[in-house]
């Protein structure tokens, strides 16, 4: 046994440590190179494929000569995209710049910025397809579109102005037969309409209206000539209208008429009672206004038949205003605040429009001789102004003898027995 060396329990387990630990940084070290080459490989891929990318704004028109190439083209492709001619957007543009409400930056002129929110109000477009079309980033058309809206909407009461009162209004003026005297005195309608919207989760309930969908009540009086003269809007969708009219003559500077003036409203019997004639042994149960084959009946029909055809041009002027801008009819993903803004800036162009073009396609729709339109009334529309009057809407019963509705009621019968007179005599409505 002597010459034979045995090696210690501590030398045995130092050599194995030894050789743990050695071969744990080879396995570190090996990792670490797969890891990079991984890492060099991933980055080589993403910089090949973002080489290999095609531009997304890559169109050889840039807004601005796109929106010059629209101009210039045929009118009825820029009544399509803005709902106005050219000549009265140019008009509208030299207007917002000359008066330095909007400026030409770096990467927008004024008549791109205008066209970009005429574009989006007239065609219900997103703000995303809006970029696509002149090349701009989603965010800036965007911005475009509010600051454009702020500026259309401070010219509110330079373009949205009370009727004139000192005057008999031309309609009026022109049937005279028809209409006088007893609307001498009147300048316009009133009615409200529901804008859809999307309100905030926390009060969504509130602005559902009466037909299950969410909205946001808007108060307009327009004049005859089709020209908004008052709009309000806001309220939730389940505010009924009367009580809009009340805050809106207490808070909101509605215009009220000089005594001996006043609105129409909707003030008509009711259907139940218009269609029991006292010369005919016929009843008929019609849910909608319909004129008999040979003229009008009685008193009651007459009545509403010469009220309707004057007080429908509140319901035309909802039905051309929300044809020219279709983002009235649909819902839209905007704050609340701008929301709110987008009727009150579209009922401004409106009336540019009606001051200033000559020749409308979209209104020439909706005129049909102050008769009532049947195809164009609003769908929207709420018609109750006059709930309780006739017992028909949904009245209380201290509206049922209350004395102002008692007295307006005696003059409504006044005024239809009068034209009943007339009428009779020398008929305004037969039918061919």
């Amino acid at each position: 046994m002597d010459g034979v060396n045995f090696a210690s329990d501590d030398e045995q387990n130092d050599a194995y440590y030894d050789n743990v630990a050695n071969n744990r940084r080879n396995y570190n070290r090996n990792r670490n190179r797969v890891l990079a080459r991984v890492v060099v490989a991933v980055a080589g891929h993403r910089l090949n494929t973002r080489r290999q990318s095609q531009p997304m704004h890559n169109s050889t028109l840039t807004g601005s000569m796109r929106v010059e190439e629209l101009l210039n083209g045929h009118e009825e492709i820029i009544q399509g995209m803005v709902s106005m001619k050219a000549e009265t957007f140019r008009s509208l543009s030299n207007l917002l710049a000359s008066r330095g409400l909007l400026k030409t930056t770096r990467n927008m002129n004024v008549n791109e910025q205008l066209f970009i929110f005429l574009a989006i109000c007239a065609r219900g477009e997103t703000s995303r397809h809006i970029s696509y079309l002149f090349q701009h980033s989603v965010e800036t058309t965007s911005r475009w579109f509010y600051k454009v809206l702020q500026v259309i909407c401070s010219l509110k009461d330079e373009f949205i102005r009370p009727a004139d009162y000192t005057s008999i209004q031309n309609l009026i003026m022109e049937n005279s037969e028809k209409y006088r005297p007893w609307f001498d005195g009147c300048v316009g309608a009133i009615d409200g309409t529901h804008i859809p919207c999307a309100p905030r989760r926390e009060n969504a309930d509130a602005w559902i209206n009466r037909k299950g969908y969410h909205s946001q009540n808007v108060l307009a009086a327009c004049s005859f000539d089709m020209l908004f003269t008052y709009i309000l809007t806001g309220y939730e969708g389940s505010c009924h209208d009367a009580r809009m009219l009340e805050e809106a003559i207490a808070f909101h500077g509605f215009p009220l008429p000089p005594p001996g003036k006043f609105y129409l409203v909707d003030s008509g019997y009711a259907n139940k009672d218009c269609f029991l004639s006292p010369y005919r042994r016929e009843t008929y149960h019609i849910p909608e206004f319909r004129r008999r084959r040979d003229g009008l009946g009685n008193r009651r029909e007459v009545f509403n038949y010469t009220h309707s055809s004057l007080r429908n041009c509140i319901e035309r002027t909802f039905g051309v205003w929300k044809a020219r801008f279709k983002i009235l009819k649909g819902v839209n993903n905007y704050p609340m605040d701008k929301q709110k803004m987008i009727p009150v800036a579209c009922a401004v162009v409106h009336n540019f429009i009606r001051m200033v073009q000559v020749g409308d396609p979209i209104l020439e729709q909706y005129v049909a001789d102050s008769e009532p339109v049947r195809g164009n009334v609003d769908v929207n529309a709420d018609y109750v102004f006059n709930d309780g009057i006739d017992g028909t809407g949904p009245s209380t019963g201290s509206h049922q003898h209350d004395p102002s509705r008692e007295a307006l009621n005696g003059m409504r019968d006044h005024i239809a027995n009068e034209m009943w007179e007339r009428y009779q005599v020398a008929p305004w409505y037969k039918q061919t």
